[in-house]
């Protein structure tokens, strides 16, 4: 069986983005691949017309249903009163702030203020929305989850080998208590700027464990090879330090990222695929034992490559198509 691993697409509802995709879903195609998976941040500010313009593409490549198709959300996708104030891309943060410094600090303290007044149920609601707009990908899945999750996480078969278990991992702490007037401070000071419970903006993640080890233990996985699903990176610290300094990383990525690896090294997970980090690699957690793919950076300069994997009983064969 052949699946496509993508990420982050980040949808807007302009002709060039509209064109990429295509040119994307057409060389998935050619490939001849049976299902497409991808994780998270299918949009980039989580409205209605980046929705319709993610669907009706996929569509028109005939990625309809739960046997060709498995999503996750992004937190792109489930904070939108938030992202809707951005006049930037993260992407561009550094680039911006380097060139226009008071700008950039005024936007993200406006985007931080937009963050304190999310409430849990903004979240539920943006959750609902996504899985309503993709409900026909869940057709085939079995929700582990409670309604408070709604559902999350689920299991999907993938393969007579192969299941895979989809994790819902932008759930933000509530223990929230930097500003950032504070945070600025405290970074001249100690240039340690966050603490490891503050999503200032709205990039961090956690996972449920108690759900996750239902999931992982579920009768419908028994003696099956599982795909593990989410949209945070499980970087190690050295990991990170490639891409972006110990206060940024802290911004990123998982609050309970050892707590996510111990379940899993205690499962029979063989592969983890993900996103949020704008790059396409792979690399491997659990003291090397289980490898992890990151999809994220398809539509991103210097990378523009897609993962191609072949499933098989003797493992999972990977291939980095090129895009452009």
């Amino acid at each position: 069986m052949k699946i496509a691993h993508i990420s982050d697409l980040h949808a807007d509802t302009t002709l060039s983005f509209q064109n990429r995709f295509r040119n994307l879903l057409q060389s998935i195609r050619d490939h001849h691949v049976e299902h497409l998976i991808i994780t998270g941040d299918l949009t980039d500010k989580a409205t209605h017309d980046e929705y319709d313009t993610v669907i009706r593409i996929l569509n028109e490549y005939d990625f309809t249903s739960g046997k060709d198709l498995s999503v996750i959300p992004g937190n792109h996708d489930l904070f939108p009163s938030v992202y809707q104030t951005f006049t930037f891309r993260l992407s561009t943060l550094r680039e911006e702030f380097r060139s226009d410094p008071i700008r950039i600090t005024k936007e993200l303290y406006r985007v931080m203020r937009a963050y304190r007044k999310f409430t849990p149920d903004e979240y539920r609601h943006a959750l609902s929305e996504f899985l309503t707009r993709f409900q026909q990908t869940f057709d085939t899945a079995i929700a582990i989850g409670t309604s408070e999750t709604e559902g999350f996480p689920y299991i999907k078969h993938l393969h007579d080998d192969y299941a895979a278990v989809c994790i819902e991992s932008n759930y933000v702490s509530p223990h929230i208590n930097t500003v950032l007037p504070y945070a600025l401070l405290k970074y001249f000071i100690t240039k340690d700027m966050y603490s490891v419970t503050d999503s200032p903006i709205c990039s961090n993640g956690w996972v449920d464990t108690d759900l996750l080890k239902r999931a992982l233990a579920h009768p419908e996985v028994k003696d099956k090879k599982l795909i593990v699903l989410l949209h945070h990176y499980v970087y190690t610290s050295e990991q990170e330090r490639r891409y972006m300094n110990p206060s940024f990383a802290r911004t990123m990525s998982l609050v309970n990222r050892e707590a996510l690896i111990d379940e899993l090294s205690q499962s029979n997970a063989k592969l983890l695929l993900h996103g949020h980090w704008h790059v396409t690699e792979e690399y491997t957690v659990c003291d090397g034992n289980l490898r992890a793919l990151n999809g994220a950076g398809v539509f991103f300069k210097n990378d523009g490559k897609w993962n191609l994997l072949t499933l098989g009983s003797d493992g999972v064969k990977r291939e980095e198509i090129t895009l452009f």
